[in-house]
């Protein structure tokens, strides 16, 4: 009645994520895996941060430092409050068991079966209330006023707004721990459409990484200097440019590579994707995460059908937003249908779910290609209004540009 892997699981958070979860060496079956949390309690005893330095220092071994710096590989798609709950429920698990097997020996020689039952139902109870929180409404209002606070210090923020004025207005930018879905047909502009808001806040100082499945990393990065500098974008990608472009593209790929922007094309599963955000977040690396797109993302996991899978991977998602506070943008493929008329969140392609665990959904499409203008539909937000606006798409330039109003 054990899990090692979800043993290093939970080490991994409690090192590298910092939670705070009241744990002993009777959670942990492993010899390797109770020597680490050992330290790590008699750290905290003594308020020292909890560090792989410190851990190190603590337990002296060098195999150790190696084995607690790979915990990592064995992070789950669960949050932190997940794996401490099921790693707890292991320990209950054992505890009961234990406790049946002994009084199972008792009951042959009680003299009070009614007194036996009330005891055994005390230490049945110990054993529940281990793992139960302090929940009180008192303590959910203090932590409710605390996030009132913290959103009205940060009003004046702008760093994670999109540059789409209109969308912002409506949303107030992006939002930590929230997953917003971007669909679209083909060759409408999703992409573009993503890069351009992600230069954007990257230029604001945030740390961006931009998962691509589609294209390449030249590929993306020609576009960012077309966007940038507003060289079109078939000369910067055949080499047909005058002097004047040429010097203002050179100029541009200095300033573009000092943008705190990541580009991953090497990824293809979701298990890919989810390792190597937690490893810039831990690295303090992380402020904003893009997929485009979500469709072509594969599960390792075994499913019965390619919507299980993607409803998997859409969960995943979502619980990785929360779990690493960050605002997490996935593109989307939308049914045919949506070349026919304005699209609906019916049309999201493959799965239902990943409707149902967006906070944010917004589709753009045209309703008339020769006008070049784009509807940015916002159809979901979870904490607020909808509505529409339009955008001019330059896609020669990879650009989008707000209409005057």
């Amino acid at each position: 009645m054990n899990d090692i892997e979800l043993e290093k699981a939970m080490l991994f958070y409690l090192i590298f994520q910092d939670e705070k979860y009241e744990l002993g060496e009777k959670d942990f079956l492993d010899y390797k895996n109770k020597t680490i949390i050992k330290a790590i309690i008699e750290l905290q005893a003594k308020k020292e941060d909890i560090t792989i330095l410190s851990l190190n220092e603590k337990i002296q071994n060098p195999e150790m430092l190696e084995y607690i710096t790979h915990l990592g590989d064995y992070i789950r798609k669960e949050t932190a409050e997940s794996v401490y709950y099921k790693l707890k429920e292991y320990t209950k698990r054992r505890e009961m068991f234990g406790l049946l097997k002994e009084n199972q020996i008792k009951l042959q020689t009680i003299e009070n079966v009614d007194v036996f039952i009330e005891k055994l139902i005390s230490e049945l109870q110990k054993i529940e209330f281990q793992t139960q929180k302090d929940e009180t409404f008192i303590k959910q209002v203090v932590e409710t006023a605390n996030e009132i606070e913290k959103n009205i210090n940060k009003k004046e923020d702008l760093s994670l707004y999109t540059g789409y004025i209109d969308l912002d207005d409506l949303t107030d930018g992006l939002h930590n721990g929230e997953l917003t879905v971007i669909g679209a047909r083909p060759g409408v502009g999703k992409t573009t459409f993503s890069l351009q808001l992600a230069e954007n806040i990257a230029k604001k100082g945030k740390n961006v990484c931009y998962v691509s499945l589609e294209m390449s990393e030249t590929q993306i990065i020609q576009k960012l200097l077309s966007l940038r500098t507003g060289v079109n974008s078939r000369k910067i990608r055949n080499g047909d440019m005058t002097e004047e472009e040429k010097m203002l593209v050179g100029a541009d790929c200095m300033q573009l590579g000092e943008l705190k922007f990541r580009l991953l094309t090497k990824v293809s599963t979701i298990q890919q994707i989810e390792i190597a955000a937690r490893r810039l977040k831990n690295q303090d690396k992380l402020d904003l995460l893009i997929i485009d797109y979500l469709q072509l993302v594969r599960n390792n996991g075994r499913f019965n059908s390619r919507e299980q899978e993607v409803a998997d991977i859409s969960r995943t998602l979502k619980l990785l937003s929360l779990d690493l506070d960050i605002p997490i943008i996935a593109l989307c493929q939308l049914n045919r249908n949506a070349s026919r008329q304005a699209p609906s969140l019916a049309d999201i392609r493959e799965s239902g779910a990943i409707e149902q665990d967006a906070d944010n959904v917004i589709f753009l499409y045209q309703e008339n290609s020769e006008n070049n203008l784009v509807t940015v539909d916002l159809q979901k937000q979870r904490a607020g209004n909808v509505g529409k606006s339009e955008l001019k798409f330059y896609k020669n330039l990879s650009r989008f540009v707000s209409l005057e109003r």
